[in-house]
C-alpha cells in the first residue's frame, strides 16, 4: 500500500505547491495563502485518536449572518464598484422589499453602511425602473420603507436615512391619487407618507424641512392628525440645539389652533433642563399650559434633578411644596423622595418619610405604599452620584419593607457594581436577572459592559465570559461593537480562531464603517504588538483581510512593514501581494508603497520576493515611476546581490524630468562598491558631480572612496582620504576610514590599510578599533559600520 508520504507529495507536485510541514518554524506565508484550492481563512492540522476512529470532524466557519436582501444589495454595490454588470432589476427589488419587510418584524435601527447600500439599491432601481416590464416598487413596499426608517438610531444623525425616505416621499407624492375623497387621501398620504417623512426628517438634523411641510400640508392633510407632527418638530430641534427655531415652532403652532399642552410644555422644559440653562428652564416651566393644565411629573422630575446639579434648591422647594399640596399621588411621591435625598437626606430619613406617606394615605382610606418603582428611583439617583454605598443601602432598605426586587433594580444594581469593579457582585446580580423576563432585551448595554470588564479584567474568567455571550446568542441578540473587540482580542490571545471568524461573521456585517474599523483596530494592534508571536500575528492578519476588505493602503502599509520587522519578508511580500489584487485603484499600492516595500526588501536581502515585486511594478499601468521609487529599485537589487541591475536604473534616473537626488548619489556610489568594475561607474558619477559643482556630502565621499578601494589600487583610494579635507573641508572620521578598510579585498591589501592609516590618521584608527567587527562571508574581518541610506 503506498504511503501517506507519498499521497502528500503527488498531490502537491499535481496542484504545483510547496512541500511544507505543519511544524515548521519557517513555514512560508504563500502555504496558507496560495489560492489554488478552496481553503478556509485558518489553517488547520489533522490530527487522529490512538486507533484511527472517531476522528473529530474540521471545524467549518460560521456563515456570514445577514438579514434577507441584504447580501443581494452588497453585491450590487460591489458589481457597481468594480464595473461588473449588476444583478437583473427585478432581484434588487425582490431583495429590497425582503430586506424592509425583514426589518419591520423586528424594528430596529438601521445602521448606517445598511441605510447606505439601501439607498443606491434605491437609485439603481430608479435609475432604470424604465427598463422594467411591471411598475417596480409597489406603494406598499415604498410605505414599509418609509416606516422602517422612523426606527431612531440612538442620537445619532445619518444623511443616508434623510435622502433615502426624501426620494421614497418624492416617489410617493407622484402617485398621490386625485380620485379619492379628502377623507381617503389624508389617510393614504397624510399618516403614511408625510407623518413618517417629517419624522425622519426631524430625527436626523432636518427639523426646519419638516415644520416647512407641515405649514404646507397642515390644512390638506395634517390638521386631522392633531399635535403629533408638531411634537417630532419640537424633539427634531431640541435634539438640534436650535433654541430660535424651538422658540419659533411654538409661535407657529399658537398661529395654526395648536394649543401650547403638557406634552409642548414637557419637551420645552426638558431640553433646558438637560442644557442646565436655569433661566430659560424657569421661565418655560413658569408658562401657562393650555385648559389650565398642569406641567406632568415627568417635566418635573428632569427640573428637579436640574435643580440638584445647579445647587437650585430654592427654587426647587416651590416646585417640591406644590406637589405636596396638590394631594401627591404615588408617582408624584416618588419625585418627592428623589428630592430629599438629592438635599442630603439619609436612608433612614427617607425611611421617615415613607412612614409618613403610608399614614397620610391610610387617613384617606388609599392603600398607596412604597413599593419597587420608589426604590429604582433612589438607587438610580445614587448611581447618578456613584455611590454605590448608598445604593446598596436602598437596596436593604426594599428589603426590609418586603418589598421585591424587579428587572430594573436588579439592571440598576448590575450598573453599580460595573462602575465601581465589583465584578463577582456584578456577575451575582446578572444571575438573579435571569429568572426575570426582561423587557425589550434592556439588560443587553449592561450584560456587555459585564463582558467587556471581564475581558479586560487582570484575570479572566473565561466560563463566565462564554456563559453571558452563549446567552446573548441565544436570544439572538446583536453585540455591541465594543463587545465584540474585546472577545475578539480574548479569542486571539488564545488562539481560537474560528470562535473570532464565528463571532465577526454574525455580527459585523450589521455594522457601519466607523463601527467596523473599531473592531479591525483589535487586530491591527495585535498584530503590530510584538509581544504577539508572528504565527498569531499572521492569523491575526488574514482574518482581518477576509474581514475588513475595505482596510485602506495606509493600515495595510503599517502591517507590511510589521512582516519586515519581524524578519519575515515573505509574509510581508505576501501583504503587497493582497493590496496589489484589489481592484479598486484606492486600495492599490501607490509610489510609496512600493518603496516602503522596496525598502524592507533591501533590509531583507530577499531577492525572490524583489523579483516578483519588480514584476508586479512593470505590469502596474497605475503607479508613475518617480526617483524615490528609482531609488528604492537600485538600493534593493544592490542589497540583493545584483549592483549591475541596480546601475541600470541610474540611468533612469539622470534621464528622467525629476533628475537625482543626493540619496541617489549616495546609492549609486555604494552600487558601485560593490559591482564589478564599479570604478568605472564611480568616475563617471565623480566627475559629473565636480562639473555641475554639486555639493560633495561626508557619506557620498566614503562611497566614492569604497569603490575605488575595492576595484583598483589601495594608493589612490588613500590619497582620495588624505586631500578629503581640502576636496570637502572635513577629515576623513572613524567611518571612512572604516569604509576604506572594509572595501579593501583580501588579507594583504587590509593590512596594507592598517598601516597606512595607523601612520596618516592614527588617533582615528583607535577610534575605529573600538567598532565591533563581524566576520564576512570570506572569512574576512570587518568593522561594524551603520550606513543606512533613505531612497
Amino acid at each position: 500500500m503506498r504511503s501517506h508520504l507519498t499521497r502528500y507529495v503527488l498531490r502537491n507536485i499535481l496542484y504545483n505547491e510547496p512541500l511544507s510541514h505543519a511544524r515548521c518554524l519557517r513555514l512560508p506565508a504563500s502555504v496558507s495563502c496560495r489560492p489554488t484550492r478552496p481553503t478556509s481563512i485558518v489553517s488547520n492540522v489533522t490530527t487522529r485518536s490512538l486507533w484511527g476512529f472517531s476522528r473529530k470532524p474540521k471545524r467549518e466557519p460560521g456563515t456570514v449572518d445577514l438579514d434577507p436582501g441584504f447580501g443581494e444589495m452588497l453585491g450590487l454595490i460591489q458589481a457597481l464598484k468594480v464595473g461588473m454588470r449588476p444583478p437583473p432589476l427585478p432581484v434588487m427589488i425582490e431583495a429590497f422589499n425582503s430586506y424592509f419587510r425583514a426589518r419591520q418584524k423586528s424594528p430596529t435601527p438601521l445602521e448606517e453602511i445598511q441605510a447606505i447600500y439601501a439607498l443606491k439599491t434605491y437609485k439603481h432601481v430608479q435609475q432604470y425602473k424604465d427598463n422594467l416590464e411591471g411598475a417596480g416598487f409597489s406603494e406598499d413596499d415604498l410605505q414599509v420603507a418609509l416606516k422602517v426608517l422612523t426606527n431612531k438610531p440612538g442620537d445619532r444623525q445619518f444623511e443616508s436615512y434623510k435622502e433615502l425616505a426624501e426620494l421614497i416621499f418624492e416617489e410617493l407624492k407622484e402617485r398621490r391619487p386625485s380620485d379619492l375623497s379628502q377623507e381617503d387621501t389624508k389617510d393614504f398620504f397624510g399618516s403614511k407618507a408625510l407623518l413618517p417623512f417629517i419624522q425622519v426628517l426631524s430625527q436626523h438634523g432636518a427639523s426646519l424641512k419638516a415644520r416647512g411641510l407641515i405649514e404646507e400640508y397642515w390644512k390638506s392633510d395634517l390638521e386631522s392628525g392633531g399635535r403629533i407632527p408638531w411634537m417630532h418638530v419640537l424633539r427634531g430641534f431640541a435634539k438640534e440645539n436650535n433654541d430660535t427655531e424651538l422658540l419659533r415652532t411654538v409661535d407657529i403652532m399658537k398661529s395654526c389652533g395648536v394649543p401650547f399642552d403638557a406634552k409642548a410644555h414637557q419637551t420645552i422644559s426638558i431640553y433646558y433642563a438637560q442644557k442646565d440653562d436655569v433661566e430659560s428652564t424657569k421661565r418655560w416651566f413658569g408658562k401657562p399650559i393650555a385648559d389650565q393644565g398642569y406641567p406632568t411629573n415627568h417635566a418635573k422630575a428632569f427640573v428637579l434633578r436640574m435643580c440638584i446639579r445647579q445647587g437650585e434648591f430654592e427654587w426647587g422647594d416651590a416646585i417640591f411644596k406644590s406637589m405636596l399640596e396638590r394631594d401627591p399621588d404615588k408617582r408624584a411621591w416618588n419625585i418627592i423622595f428623589e428630592w430629599a435625598a438629592a438635599k442630603g437626606k439619609g436612608v433612614d430619613e427617607i425611611e421617615k418619610m415613607m412612614d409618613v406617606m403610608v399614614r397620610r394615605n391610610e387617613e384617606k382610606g388609599n392603600n398607596a405604599r412604597p413599593d419597587i418603582e420608589t426604590i429604582n428611583g433612589l438607587v438610580e439617583l445614587a448611581n447618578s452620584r456613584n455611590d454605590s454605598y448608598t445604593a446598596e443601602r436602598y437596596m436593604a432598605l426594599a428589603q426590609k419593607w418586603h418589598i421585591e426586587a424587579d428587572a430594573q433594580t436588579y439592571l440598576l444594581q448590575l450598573d453599580y457594581r460595573i462602575k465601581v469593579g465589583d465584578l463577582d457582585g456584578a456577575k451575582s446580580t446578572y444571575n438573579q436577572l435571569q429568572s426575570l423576563e426582561i423587557p425589550q432585551n434592556k439588560d443587553v448595554p449592561l450584560v456587555s459592559r459585564l463582558i467587556v470588564a471581564l475581558a479586560k479584567a487582570r484575570r479572566q474568567d473565561y466560563d463566565a465570559i462564554m456563559r453571558l455571550v452563549e446567552d446573548l446568542a441565544q436570544r439572538k441578540v446583536r453585540f455591541e461593537p465594543d463587545t465584540v473587540s474585546a472577545l475578539c482580542l480574548l479569542h486571539l490571545q488564545k488562539n481560537e480562531l474560528h470562535d473570532v471568524i464565528d463571532l465577526l461573521q454574525t455580527h459585523t456585517f450589521h455594522y457601519g464603517m466607523d463601527q467596523r474599523a473599531m473592531i479591525r483596530n483589535v487586530f491591527v494592534e495585535f498584530t503590530l504588538d510584538r509581544s504577539n508571536d508572528t504565527t498569531k500575528a499572521w492569523d491575526s492578519y488574514c482574518i482581518m483581510r477576509e474581514i475588513f476588505q475595505e482596510t485602506g493602503v495606509d493600515i495595510r502599509t503599517r502591517l507590511m512593514n510589521e512582516f519586515f520587522a519581524r524578519e519575515r519578508s515573505d509574509m510581508a511580500y505576501h501583504v503587497f501581494g493582497h493590496m496589489r489584487q484589489k481592484s479598486l485603484k484606492e486600495e492599490r499600492p501607490t509610489v510609496d508603497t512600493y518603496v516602503e516595500c522596496l525598502e524592507g526588501i533591501a533590509k531583507a536581502r530577499d531577492s525572490e520576493s524583489l523579483e516578483m515585486v519588480h514584476n508586479m511594478l512593470k505590469l502596474d499601468t497605475e503607479v508613475e515611476p518617480n526617483t524615490r521609487l528609482y531609488n528604492a529599485l537600485m538600493l534593493s537589487f544592490m542589497a540583493c546581490g545584483s549592483p549591475v541591475r541596480s546601475l541600470q536604473f541610474w540611468e533612469d534616473i539622470i534621464y528622467s524630468r525629476e533628475g537625482p537626488t543626493y540619496n541617489s548619489i549616495q546609492i549609486v556610489l555604494r552600487a558601485c562598491e560593490v559591482s564589478p568594475f564599479g570604478e568605472r561607474s564611480a568616475r563617471e558619477v565623480w566627475n559629473k558631480l565636480h562639473k555641475f559643482e554639486i555639493e560633495i556630502t561626508r557619506e557620498m565621499y566614503a562611497s566614492y572612496v569604497g569603490a575605488i578601494a575595492r576595484n583598483t589600487s589601495m594608493d589612490e583610494a588613500t590619497r582620495l582620504l588624505e586631500g578629503m579635507e581640502a576636496e570637502i573641508g572635513s577629515p576623513p572620521d572613524a567611518s571612512t576610514l572604516g569604509v576604506l578598510y572594509n572595501a579593501a579585498p583580501g588579507k594583504e591589501r587590509k593590512s596594507e590599510v592598517e598601516k597606512w592609516a595607523k601612520k596618516a590618521y592614527p588617533a582615528v584608527w583607535e577610534d575605529l578599533l573600538k567598532l565591533d567587527q563581524s566576520e564576512g562571508w570570506n572569512g574576512e574581518m570587518n568593522f561594524s559600520i551603520q550606513r543606512d541610506i533613505a531612497v
